[in-house]
């Protein structure tokens, strides 16, 4: 039995970085770190310095209004030089400070203390708060627009944000400081906004809180000038409850306060009122005034009950208070829809339990005694410390053995099939785990019945791991359906062991329903899987070593034992996708590679039944370090059905890379132009250019050298063979299949199968033609692109890698033989083509030789000049059709094309898309699309690109970055503006 360790329910539980957002008080829970006062004034000058520190100025200054010369004076003087005027001071945070922004108060309010002390910038602040009480900085312009109320607000924000910075040194004052800011404060109380502010920078002085409070509900119904509503002590009335320390200010100030400086779902605001009151102040800031004052509170439809945000939620569960623990239980349990997932994973349980169990004990729905019993039964050690009902409630319990719970999680969760009333798939899955772990067979057996529903499976499995011989009886007895057999088969080759909890009659009753297999050979132990490892981790429980398929030693053909099976998943779970243990290298190495790939295939099957648990890695772990080319293929195939797990589909783009053969590689930069989303095409991109750079290449050198040849011949064509007739498969221009019978006849289609047909080749064969089409497809068009890309781009092969990668490759060879080539050398350009029996030919269609020193290229025809038309007429004459237009391409000339020609024209939306494919990307903003040539150029439209409306029309605004742009380029960006605004006549045509 585990320690029992009582937990200390009186200590607080609030998130670690939310102690910084609290309102510190003299002598509270949370101390203030203060930032070294050494370098403070510094940082205050180079604040000063800033470009944000003038815009703030200028935009002050920039208001239609007049201000006082002499204070403007003062307070520009004090950004000069920092003198020790209070009043020059106050004027200066005002041009200086962004309304209500707590750190650029910070910076002000560290260098005032470090240079003049903590009383100097009292005084400042209560300076600054009177300049704002009596307008006396500025009066509005008698003409032009004017946004008083506003600029008033923004004022007195300035004037908070330096105030709370205040208050945090005051919070860690001396007490000779803190008494020269007393007697400040108190002088400063002579109006309302004097006093809230005292009280709020002095919060220890309660008879100025108790006077403010009483008096806030008749200053929130005062009559005021209408240009203060943002700048009076109404407005800053708020800030009292950051001052309050009993729950008679509470009392006082609900209804009475407005929120306008507080913070916008701020739950520092909270905590400062709880440091303050303490836990009693959880009842008040759980109502729905305060609620929707700190916009704490859920946003939900008309007549919905204000219900905790998350935040609201977090600093509630962290509350030592039974009342917290009430409130939290009530909102999570009784409102719709419920979220008992939220209440288990807020910590209460473990954090304050017997809290909770006094809680569940007061109430009588049937979830709350679910909670109480499973947590009495799991732990019956905590009944001595209740008392009263509670107490006797949870020795019943114990004493009928739990019987009928689980009842109310199975009644909540067979309603969500028919009304949705638990709030979302994380509380669904956690209300199920809650069920699965109360420990009696009843409840285990709910949730066999309910297997076949989502979320079920895998709490049965992680209930059954935790008590092996409860789940053996509850499987035993409901194992009359075919799932249930399986799971009780499952279950005994998991926790053999546990068949020791049955008599005889028992064991051979799960040995007839589960149809347990024989003991086979005993197998052999390879020394790299044998020994001790200084760590073993537990394998998940949806693994079963036993289910897996053998595996045999490469030279031996023996069978691995099931220790060494249970080794290679241990070793499985210690690696990582990019670092796997040297003894499954080794491994690796002398097994069978085929078997290997097929065993971790069904590793990630198991993972798969088991709903993709995400608490273990080695699904995909053993696909990287087992996996061959097959596994690829068969991991490609179901990225798709992941669609809503991005993490998920990153780490099997990590795979592809670690698997690292060609085949992978392709399958990983087809995902880098076509993944669903841009996070996804950019997470391939980079583990392609991490394996190009581990071999010395760039992205663009490895993509050519990892073209799988599909199994076509040197000429790329393939037979299909069906037995008494034989088809061929040859690629036209866009690497698209085509089919000729055994007599030359070009088909239409493959025919199927037929009767006469040899029954094993011919449906083979069907099927090869079926993958070959669509991996054809996928790499067909990427490589005529990449190709397009690199004629654009100017991008050069040398004549060895030209021969390796174009010439002898089957399926480039088809793409090869129907462009002009160009080769550069000592002797100069000489642009050429390939022919059918893959010689080279030039211009005048003589025989010609590629140097072996020259480098090689698809020439842009701009680069081909007079010598375009004479290639034009040489390729009508051979009926050679181009994959991409190169020798048709349109050419234009700034002298040609007035690029402001376009603004103004539409633009087919989903054109935009396609050009992204094409080398040019969205702006941030999605309102152009950029290419760098290597100059950045931009086209412009509007409105934004929108992708819930990919079909809204555009209209182009303009194009920029195109001047001294190369004829290249300029050809270019005018052709893809041609395509985007559909110009059935272009002037550049050739």
């Amino acid at each position: 039995m585990r320690r029992f360790v009582m937990p200390d329910e009186d200590a607080w539980h609030m998130p670690k970085d939310w102690s910084g957002r609290v309102h510190p008080r003299r002598g509270g829970r949370w101390r203030p770190a203060i930032a070294d006062p050494a370098g403070a004034e510094q940082r205050l000058r180079d604040l000063l310095a800033t470009d944000k520190a003038a815009k703030q100025r200028a935009s002050v200054l920039g208001r239609n209004a007049v201000f006082d010369t002499a204070l403007l004076a003062a307070g520009e003087r004090h950004l000069r030089t920092l003198d020790d005027d209070p009043i020059a001071a106050a004027v200066a945070a005002l041009l200086l400070v962004y309304r209500n922004v707590p750190a650029d108060g910070q910076g002000l309010v560290d260098g005032w203390v470090a240079r003049a002390g903590l009383l100097f910038a009292v005084r400042a602040v209560v300076a600054a708060n009177q300049i704002c009480h009596t307008g006396e900085l500025w009066t509005r312009a008698s003409e032009g627009d004017t946004y008083e109320q506003g600029w008033r607000g923004d004022d007195l924000g300035a004037t908070y944000a330096v105030a709370r910075a205040v208050r945090r040194h005051l919070a860690v004052a001396s007490d000779r400081d803190y008494r020269e800011a007393e007697s400040v404060l108190a002088g400063h109380r002579s109006f309302p906004a004097g006093r809230i502010l005292a009280s709020y920078l002095m919060p220890t002085r309660q008879d100025w809180v108790d006077e403010d409070c009483a008096a806030a509900a008749a200053w929130f119904d005062e009559p005021g000038r209408e240009e203060w509503i943002q700048a009076d002590h109404r407005t800053m009335s708020g800030i009292l409850l950051l001052a309050a320390s009993r729950t008679e200010h509470l009392e006082q100030l609900r209804g009475a306060i407005r929120p306008t400086l507080l913070g916008f779902e701020e739950p520092g605001d909270a905590l400062t009122v709880l440091d303050g009151v303490g836990p009693a102040a959880v009842t008040f800031l759980a109502d729905d005034f305060y609620l929707e004052l700190l916009y704490l509170h859920e946003w939900s439809g008309l007549n919905q009950p204000t219900r905790l945000n998350p935040d609201a939620a977090r600093f509630v569960a962290g509350t030592p208070s039974d009342d917290a623990m009430r409130i939290l239980v009530r909102d999570h349990l009784d409102e719709k829809p419920w979220r008992p997932g939220n209440l288990l994973k807020s910590g209460v349980l473990t954090r304050y339990p017997l809290r909770v169990l006094r809680v569940l004990a007061e109430r009588d729905d049937a979830v709350s005694r679910d909670l109480f019993g499973a947590m009495v039964l799991t732990e019956p050690r905590w009944i001595p410390h209740l008392a009263g009902p509670g107490r006797a409630r949870a020795e019943e319990i114990v004493a009928n053995g739990g019987a009928g719970l689980g009842a109310g999680w199975a009644t909540m969760l067979d309603q969500q099939d028919y009304y949705r009333g638990i709030d979302g798939a994380d509380n669904v899955k956690r209300a199920v785990a809650a069920l699965a772990a109360i420990p009696t067979e009843e409840a285990f057996g709910l949730v066999v019945d309910r297997v076949e529903r989502q979320y079920f499976r895998p709490a049965l499995l992680a209930a059954a791991k935790r008590d092996p011989q409860l789940a053996l009886r509850a499987l035993l007895t409901r194992a009359t359906e075919p799932l249930v057999i399986e799971l009780l088969r499952d279950h005994v080759l998991a926790y053999p062991q546990s068949l020791a909890a049955l008599d005889d009659d028992g064991r051979a009753r799960v040995h007839a329903i589960a149809g347990l297999p024989s003991p086979g050979p005993q197998g052999v132990v390879p020394p790299v899987l044998a020994g001790v490892l200084l760590q073993e981790p537990d394998l998940p429980e949806w693994l079963i070593p036993a289910k897996l398929p053998e595996v045999t030693v490469r030279d031996t053909g023996e069978t691995l034992a099931a220790e060494a099976v249970h080794r290679l998943c241990v070793l499985l779970a210690l690696s990582t996708i990019t670092e796997p243990r040297p003894e499954l290298i080794a491994a690796r190495d002398i097994c069978e590679p085929r078997q290997l790939g097929a065993f971790a295939w069904a590793v990630l099957e198991q993972w798969r039944a088991a709903e993709y648990s995400p608490k273990s890695g080695i699904a995909l772990v053993s696909i990287a370090a087992l996996g061959d080319d097959t596994t690829v293929a068969d991991l490609v195939a179901v990225l798709s059905q992941w669609s809503s797990a991005s993490a998920r589909i990153r780490a099997a783009m990590d795979v592809l890379a670690a698997i690292g053969t060609d085949f992978a590689l392709t399958q990983l930069h087809r995902l880098s132009r076509r993944a669903s989303t841009a996070g996804l095409r950019e997470h391939a991109s980079q583990r392609l250019a991490a394996t190009a750079a581990a071999r010395g290449l760039s992205p663009e050198q490895l993509a050519d050298r990892i073209v799988p040849d599909l199994g076509l011949d040197a000429d790329g064509r393939t037979i299909l063979d069906y037995g008494p007739r034989r088809f061929t498969v040859d690629l036209d221009e866009q690497l698209q299949p085509w089919i000729a019978a055994s007599d030359g006849r070009r088909l239409s289609r493959l025919p199927r199968p037929a009767a006469t047909d040899d029954p094993v080749l011919a449906p083979a064969a069907y099927a090869r033609f079926a993958d070959l089409k669509k991996e054809v497809k996928q790499i067909g068009g990427d490589r005529i692109r990449a190709i397009e890309d690199a004629m654009v781009t100017g991008r050069r092969w040398s004549a060895a890698e030209f021969r390796a990668l174009f010439l002898d490759h089957p399926l480039m060879w088809q793409l090869t033989h129907r462009l002009v080539w160009a080769a550069s050398g000592e002797h100069g350009t000489v642009s050429f083509r390939v022919a059918e029996d893959r010689t080279f030919a030039d211009l005048h269609d003589q025989a010609w030789q590629l140097d072996d020193t020259a480098t090689v290229a698809v020439p842009h025809p701009w680069h081909l000049g007079d010598d375009r038309a004479a290639w034009s007429e040489i390729f009508a004459d051979y009926a050679i059709i181009q994959p991409f237009p190169q020798l048709g391409r349109e050419l234009a000339t700034p002298g040609e094309v007035d690029l402001a020609t376009f603004a103004g024209m539409k633009v087919d939306a989903r054109k935009l898309f396609v050009l992204t494919s094409k080398g040019w990307r969205f702006g941030d903003d999605h309102t152009s699309v950029l290419r760098d040539w290597p100059q950045t150029v931009e086209i412009t439209y509007t409105p934004r690109y929108n992708w819930h409306d990919p079909d809204q029309p555009k209209t182009l605004t303009g194009v920029r970055g195109c001047d001294g742009l190369g004829p290249v380029a300029f050809c270019e960006v005018v052709r893809d503006l041609g395509y985007l605004t559909s110009c059935p006549e272009p002037p550049w045509a050739p």
